[in-house]
Formats: C-alpha cells, sequence, structure tokens
C-alpha cells in the first residue's frame, strides 16, 4: 500500500510537471514591428503633418484581439504626468480589421496639432485580447520628434 501511495505521488508530480511545462509553451499576446515615423520614413514630425502608427499584434494560443490603445505623450521638465502633453489618448475598439482576428497589421495616421510641445515624445501601445490580457510597448522606448513646421 505504501509502495502504490509513492507511485500515484510521483504519477501526479509528473502530470503536474508537464502540464506547466505545456503552459510555458504556449504563445502569449503580443507586439511586434512597433514604427511611428512621418511620411518619409523620420521620426522627426512638423507640428500640423501626420505620424504614421504602425505594429502587428498577436493573440495568444487560445485568445483573439479585442481593441488596441495608442498614446503620444511628451515629457515635461516637470516630470509629472498631469503636465504630460498627449497627441493622442484613444482607444480603437470594434475595428473589423483588428477585433476577433488571431493577428493583425495596424496602419493609424495621428495628425499633430499645431498646439503640441516641440520636442521628444514617447509611443505607447496597449493590446487587449478577447480574455482580457493585455500587452503593451511601454519598455520599447520608442520616440519621435515634434519640430517646427
Amino acid at each position: 500500500m505504501k509502495n502504490a501511495f509513492k507511485l500515484s505521488m510521483v504519477l501526479l508530480m509528473a502530470a503536474i510537471v508537464m502540464v506547466s511545462c505545456e503552459k510555458e509553451k504556449e504563445a502569449k499576446l503580443s507586439i511586434t514591428n512597433v514604427v511611428a515615423e512621418n511620411h518619409d520614413g523620420g521620426s522627426e514630425i512638423p507640428r500640423g503633418g501626420t505620424i504614421s502608427v504602425n505594429f502587428t499584434a498577436t493573440a495568444g494560443e487560445n485568445a483573439r484581439l479585442d481593441f488596441y490603445h495608442i498614446e503620444i505623450h511628451d515629457h515635461p521638465a516637470s516630470g509629472l504626468v498631469q503636465d504630460e502633453y498627449k497627441i493622442i489618448d484613444d482607444d480603437f475598439m470594434n475595428k473589423s480589421t483588428f477585433k476577433g482576428l488571431r493577428n493583425a497589421n495596424v496602419h493609424e495616421h495621428v495628425v499633430v496639432p499645431d498646439t503640441a510641445n516641440l520636442g521628444s515624445y514617447h509611443v505607447v501601445i496597449v493590446v487587449v485580447d478577447e480574455d482580457g490580457n493585455s500587452v503593451d510597448t511601454e519598455t520599447l522606448e520608442t520616440h519621435i520628434t515634434i519640430v517646427e513646421q
């Protein structure tokens, strides 16, 4: 009886290890190929110009894409979030070219207001799947520079 118990415990542990290894192999929600640029492919965009934001989103193994969020903000001298100038801070929901897909290539045009502060801006993209999982590009440090026209 003691040996049967030990054998069942060993088999149980082996099953747990196999399942946890399989979960690690599962593809996860991701954002790749992130580019924010002007129409010539450069990172300097004049006030009143257009930023082309491109990226690829891929859902996890058992999920579908739901929506994405784009935020482009500067870094004010005060260092305070409430002092940031945001060119865009929008959710893109119910887009037929994104919602419900396993992967999508996104291309958005964002117009820079004539009143935008000059200088460096941080581009942040967040992708959310239908299960509520999210991933963002905060660590990619994607930047553009707003310049005078």
